[in-house]
């Protein structure tokens, strides 16, 4: 599964910073075309994450220092990583008070002959998308006929994520006011409008005001 399109909301204020951080609007990310669309009186967040190839992490960490300071977790650490991902990941704050996470996974292929600098170039696309649903279980069961599934998490615990889809491309299911790590800021509903890859072509709107559409 990839991601091919990720239309989200920004305040208004942000949009022309946004395209300068991204690139232009919408911004080509890899496989992914990202595009804000500008709300008055209001400043939508959300997090995802940008994968990228997995020998370039440290200087896509330096990239992104560059741009907006990475955040850090409650020892300092700029670097998370995940054991049982066997990923490793840093996080940022866009223009558009998204939180935006650069992650490397060491299972996946994608390695770069590019030596020096990172540049967004080499960003492979967006991998992670937070879908904020008021059931986590029913969201879950919408997705599955779009064979879209479970790869990891829970939908039985409170206060728990789950994890849609595959290694290379998950949807996060997350609950309103469940703490988007590393900041804890409490995740708010606010919609997306979403196509990934699949074997067949189909979409469902899970509530509230997000449109997943599949095509192969």
């Amino acid at each position: 599964m990839q991601i091919l399109r990720a239309r989200l909301k920004c305040a208004a204020e942000s949009l022309e910073d946004l395209g300068r951080f991204y690139g232009g609007l919408p911004a080509r990310v890899g496989v992914t075309e990202i595009e804000f669309e500008p709300v008055e009186g209001a400043r939508p967040f959300y997090h995802f994450a940008l994968r990228v190839p997995k020998n370039r992490f440290d200087e896509a960490r330096a990239w992104l220092a560059g741009r907006s300071p990475l955040l850090a977790d409650a020892g300092g650490d700029t670097t998370f990583e995940f054991d049982f991902w066997d990923a490793q990941a840093c996080y940022a704050l866009d223009p558009g008070d998204n939180i935006l996470e650069l992650v490397a996974h060491r299972q996946l292929p994608e390695e770069s002959g590019v030596e020096g600098p990172f540049s967004a170039a080499e960003l492979l696309g967006m991998c992670e998308l937070g879908l904020v649903v008021q059931s986590r279980r029913q969201a879950a069961e919408a997705l599955a006929p779009l064979g879209i599934e479970m790869r990891s998490g829970t939908l039985d615990e409170p206060g728990r994520l789950a994890f849609m889809g595959t290694l290379e491309t998950a949807l996060i299911l997350s609950e309103p006011g469940r703490g988007w790590m590393p900041t804890d800021r409490p995740a708010e509903p606010w919609p997306v409008d979403v196509t990934v890859t699949g074997a067949t072509d189909g979409e469902v709107t899970l509530a509230p005001g997000h449109r997943v559409t599949v095509e192969r």
